[in-house]
């Protein structure tokens, strides 16, 4: 990115003083000749030398200002870019049920309806988020676990972000349709069974796939920063792990060692809504406009904000509120621009050498004027 500026923007002050002789010059009453009469002097008409007899002021003035601006030493300042060291991340991305709910009133559902939309549920929106930060990576392995009753990874820390998105947009969320001869396999071919929320098994697999990295060279991989984005929202249930082991574990290594974990608490409860679905036909129920029908859940999502908080604060991480979609995405926004700070390299060029020879230039031309065509008498 190209800009322009001023190592000494202080001279410019002086422009003032330049205007201020300027006009007091023009205020000046010039020397007087007394004649008779000027009749005579009416009938001449002005020549070209007459009419710019001014000129040389004008060209002073000029000159003045471009010298004054040379003055300020102005610069063009070329701002680069530069890829900031690649970190090795983890995400954790939550696929128990509750993330098919959405958390938005009623009128505002009806708004998105009126113009022929459906909301995101909570993971549709953790998924577009997610897709928008790995497309704005470079040089950062990015790797995926994803959870609901049991953890899997899903896709171990990579470079190949196309095939990561790839795996993104064939997550398949558990709608949480059972038949009763099978309870634990879902009608829509869900990835993984939504029956619970098994935080600390995707903890843990996203800090050993961490921990062990891609490279044969684990010395190398340990000199990489590290981290663990974790999405989820609602507490623990299910699984075989605690969930703060990890982040304990990780708060007793030596500082050069650890991984800072960034928890999201995806939905409130406060507005929290779920498709309607009819039993008979085992299919949403959607109005006559073919907009799906939404309902009150019939029991609160459990939620714990207070145990995200603390896995956070062991691990020097941070806690987000995300209450909504909105909120959501601009706290993503936030991890990004606190987190992945990119380093700028700066280029200054000095523009001031033109400024000065024109400026020069113009007084040259001034005093040959004044001394040559458009010499005064007395001169």
């Amino acid at each position: 990115m190209n800009t322009w500026s001023f190592e000494h923007p202080w001279f410019l002050l002086s422009v003032l003083a330049v205007a201020a002789i300027a006009w007091a010059r023009t205020r000046a009453r010039p020397a007087t000749v007394q004649v008779s009469s000027v009749a005579i002097l009416k009938q001449v008409k002005p020549t070209l030398r007459t009419r710019l007899h001014t000129l040389p002021d004008w060209l002073r003035g000029l000159a003045l200002c471009l010298l004054v601006v040379a003055l300020a030493r102005p610069q063009q300042v070329d701002t680069e870019e530069l890829s900031a060291e690649g970190l090795d991340i983890m995400i954790a991305l939550d696929l128990s049920g509750s993330m098919n709910a959405i958390d938005m009133s009623d009128e505002n559902i009806q708004k998105l309806h009126d113009d022929g939309r459906e909301p995101d549920n909570r993971f549709e929106a953790a998924r577009k988020i997610l897709k928008d930060f790995i497309r704005g990576r470079k040089s950062d392995r990015i790797g995926l676990v994803i959870f609901g009753s049991e953890a899997y990874l899903r896709f171990p820390p990579t470079l190949d972000y196309i095939r990561l998105l790839n795996a993104l947009d064939q997550l398949v969320l558990d709608d949480g349709r059972r038949t009763n001869n099978d309870r634990q396999n879902c009608h829509n071919d869900c990835t993984i069974n939504g029956g619970g929320t098994a935080i600390g098994d995707a903890l843990n697999r996203a800090w050993m796939r961490l921990d062990t990295s891609l490279d044969k060279n684990k010395q190398k991989s340990k000199s990489r920063s590290r981290m663990l984005i974790l999405i989820t929202d609602g507490k623990q249930e299910g699984g075989k792990l605690d969930p703060l082991t990890v982040p304990k574990y990780v708060a007793s290594l030596p500082e050069k060692d650890r991984v800072k974990i960034f928890t999201f608490q995806v939905g409130s409860g406060k507005e929290t809504r779920l498709p309607a679905y009819d039993p008979m036909r085992g299919a949403p129920i959607v109005d006559r406009f073919g907009h799906t029908v939404y309902q009150r859940p019939e029991r609160p999502f459990p939620t714990d904000p207070e145990l995200l908080a603390q896995i956070a604060q062991l691990t020097g991480g941070h806690f987000y509120d995300s209450y909504d979609a909105k909120k959501f995405a601009n706290d993503f926004k936030d991890l990004e621009k606190t987190t992945f700070k990119t380093k700028v390299r700066t280029h200054r060029r000095e523009l001031f050498w033109p400024w000065l020879l024109v400026g020069l230039g113009l007084l040259a031309v001034e005093v040959l004027l004044r001394r040559t065509w458009l010499r005064t008498i007395p001169g």
